[in-house]
């Protein structure tokens, strides 16, 4: 007979502040991040390879359900949920205002609602203005009902306070009548209690036969969340974080608003995350082709077979973009943030830069490969790809160049095979110019043999984030994950990750 299986995505207390009135949080809530956090939690997920079957959001989705624009608020964050493709169930907290318009938004109606072969009775517990709460006699009834007329569905209940332990506090976390509560679970049947609110979380424990379980709030260091396998009435919880859980992680590889390709990244909200998540170092690194030159002109790659394009461009007063850039970048720099560009070639081997941008008031400089001279998709031959690809790639190496950007992406991007043979060769030739290979997950998968291969050689590794997306920024999980596959373990990183030692040199 097989087993009733159902993977669960919990959170709770996001304490959202978009729209609404900023009010004054404690230092360590961030709830100004909430909605990217969310974000951040199924970008995860993903990583993970993981899709659960539903999510179950526990409360306090808001700040101040009061505010006369935190409806628009909820409705931010309803679609995140819809966005995720996951079906999710959503229970209000004492921050989130009306429970009724709440429920009703997010169709979170409270009782019995069915997913996979399980039960989910949903609380919406109302609070006095002295905090406290007590769970209303019908809604047990109807707890009871619900065990009556479903006798062999597990069931599991859903709420904002925590029922089960006591909380060692002078704030009333838990119901007043937590102990009628926890007999009526006992006498249903119930097999799991989710709960949130109390910020800290606690871990889960079995009293009488029932599993507790109330999750961390998502909007505190290190943003925790929790992830709940459920087999029959078997239940095994997972508890994770956002929080970078590594010292001294370096993102060399940032975009800006300046980017065309960008689609949600903006450069304040990227230093926030990436600081709240425990990056070290923040490296703002835009395309220069993308800023010397028109949204067209520049993603179509004329530019690199016309020189003269680019000559036309440095001639004007601002280079495109590129002074404007520059002002805009020198302003976010400081000891956490590190500026620079990503570059490309032009056909004929020479760094896409104009004189006055040959300066050494950088940081840093990544070279990439987005278009090859030569290669026409549909019409070049794999083998003859392969040759272009090393031939811009040794050109590449020739400057003054920090680290190689996403070294194999070239071919996935143009559906070739990725030529697993040329590991060792590019690896070697990083090895012996000394530029670092980037580690980047944005919409790619770096090949863990050749991760390997540097490391063998004494290639640094650079880790990026490569954020066009706001929720991609700080997010190392599959960075190091990729590491670990490759058998470079954490405490081999300081020895095998790219780090700082002064400013680049001017290209060549």
């Amino acid at each position: 007979m097989s087993e009733n299986c159902l993977t669960l995505l919990v959170v709770s207390d996001l304490h959202h502040m978009g729209l609404a009135r900023q009010t004054a949080q404690a230092q360590q809530m961030r709830g100004e991040l909430a909605q990217t956090l969310l974000k951040k939690v199924f970008l995860r997920l993903r990583h993970m390879g993981i899709t659960p079957d539903a999510t179950l959001v526990l409360g306090d989705l808001v700040e101040d359900g009061a505010d006369r624009n935190a409806s628009l608020d909820l409705v931010s964050l309803h679609g995140e949920l819809l966005r995720s493709g996951i079906p999710y169930l959503v229970v209000p907290g004492n921050h989130d205002g009306d429970p009724v318009a709440f429920s009703a938004l997010f169709g979170s109606e409270p009782g019995l609602h069915k997913i996979g072969g399980y039960g989910f009775v949903l609380f919406n517990d109302v609070y006095s203005e002295s905090h406290e709460c007590v769970r209303a006699a019908e809604d047990l009834a109807a707890l009871k009902k619900c065990a009556e007329e479903q006798p062999d569905m597990p069931l599991i209940a859903v709420q904002h306070p925590p029922i089960y332990p006591a909380i060692d506090s002078h704030y009333p976390y838990r119901p007043t009548n937590a102990a009628e509560i926890i007999d009526a679970y006992q006498k249903t049947g119930v097999i799991l209690s989710l709960s949130g609110h109390y910020h800290k979380g606690q871990k889960a424990r079995v009293h009488e036969r029932i599993l507790y379980h109330t999750v961390p709030a998502l909007c505190e260091p290190p943003f925790r969340f929790s992830l709940i396998r459920l087999a029959d009435s078997r239940v095994e919880i997972e508890e994770l974080s956002l929080g970078l859980q590594v010292p001294n992680i370096i993102d060399v590889h940032c975009h800006t608003e300046h980017a065309y390709c960008g689609t949600t990244v903006d450069t304040a909200p990227c230093v926030a995350l990436s600081q709240a998540l425990g990056v070290t170092t923040l490296c703002i690194t835009e395309h220069a082709f993308q800023l010397y030159f028109d949204k067209p002109c520049a993603m179509s790659f004329r530019w690199q077979a016309d020189p003269a394009m680019a000559k036309a461009v440095w001639e004007t007063p601002g280079r495109g973009r590129m002074a404007a850039y520059r002002q805009f970048s020198e302003k976010l720099r400081s000891p956490f943030v590190k500026i620079g560009l990503e570059l490309d070639l032009f056909n004929d081997g020479h760094l896409l830069l104009a004189p006055e941008d040959l300066d050494d008031d950088w940081d840093i400089f990544i070279g990439a490969v987005h278009a090859i001279q030569g290669y026409v998709p549909g019409q070049t031959s794999q083998q003859e790809a392969e040759r272009l690809f090393l031939r811009d790639v040794e050109r590449l190496l020739e400057h003054d160049i920090d680290v190689l950007a996403h070294p194999f992406r070239f071919f996935k991007r143009n559906r070739l095979k990725v030529p697993s043979h040329l590991f060792a060769t590019l690896a070697g030739l990083l090895a012996d110019s000394g530029v670092a290979a980037e580690i980047n997950f944005h919409t790619y998968q770096p090949e863990t043999p050749f991760i390997r291969q540097c490391a063998e050689k004494g290639v640094k590794i650079a880790l990026a984030s490569d954020a066009h997306d706001l929720a991609e920024a700080g997010e190392f999980w599959p960075h190091v994950n990729a590491l670990r596959q490759a058998g470079i373990t954490p405490k081999m990183f300081p020895e095998t990750l790219f780090t700082f030692q002064g400013t680049v040199a001017a290209p060549s």
